[in-house]
């Protein structure tokens, strides 16, 4: 239902599917989880304000995703972690990235700068990249 209802969303908006579901949703989803990550960072409470963002990324990808798959093998529907190459190396970047901003527990205006310019990069790229023939 939400995958249909997405990608009617983005024909309606004339939106890719990956740009409306990879930065779209992600954004209006976890709002609020933004807003009091960036105030504890606001107050220099850091540990907690990455905590946050961090742990987050880290609950969906070892816990809701693996959920995922196996209530669609439960359901027999297709569910499965075989993401596009698009997908996979941009995930990879992006943990390479915040691990390198993160590394000497120390916080610049110019980490923020650089992460902010490389999610605005990696939002560019996925509203520009062609949509694979099939998701299958």
């Amino acid at each position: 239902y939400v995958v249909a209802t997405l990608e009617d969303a983005a024909s309606q908006l004339d939106i890719p599917v990956l740009f409306l579901s990879g930065i779209i949703v992600p954004i209006v989803g976890n709002a609020v989880e933004h807003a009091s990550a960036v105030c504890f960072a606001m107050h220099n409470k850091m540990e907690i304000s990455l905590g946050v963002a961090v742990g987050s990324a880290v609950q969906i990808s070892i816990f809701v995703i693996p959920l995922n798959v196996l209530a669609g093998w439960a359901l027999d529907l297709p569910m499965t972690l075989n993401f596009h190459a698009f997908e996979t190396v941009v995930l990879l970047l992006t943990c390479i990235a915040v691990a390198f901003m993160v590394s000497d527990g120390q916080s610049h205006w110019l980490k923020g700068a650089m992460l902010v310019a490389a999610y605005i990069m990696v939002a560019a790229a996925f509203w520009a990249h062609a949509e694979p023939k099939s998701m299958e």
